[in-house]
């Protein structure tokens, strides 16, 4: 009766450590796909986004198209003052 209980415990420890380990395995096969997951957005984050030369460049764009409405603007002014 003994020797049936102990197999019987045996048997359920078993059943009971195999599914923790087999639940602990899917947890960590699930960390490290957030890992590379996290690694790959760290990659694509900065393709995105501009850089600061880039930001450079535009502002000055910017800048000289209103410097040559500002000038034409000048001219427009000085020509309605002639007349």
């Amino acid at each position: 009766m003994l020797e049936d209980a102990t197999m019987l415990w045996n048997g359920l420890l078993t059943i009971a450590i195999g599914s923790f380990m087999w639940w602990i395995r899917g947890v960590n096969s699930k960390i490290d796909n957030l890992w590379k997951s996290l690694a790959h957005t760290r990659e694509d984050i900065p393709k995105t986004y501009a850089t600061k030369v880039d930001v450079e460049k535009d502002v000055e764009k910017i800048m000289d198209r209103f410097d040559r409405l500002d000038n034409k603007i000048d001219n427009l002014l000085e020509r309605t003052s002639r007349d």
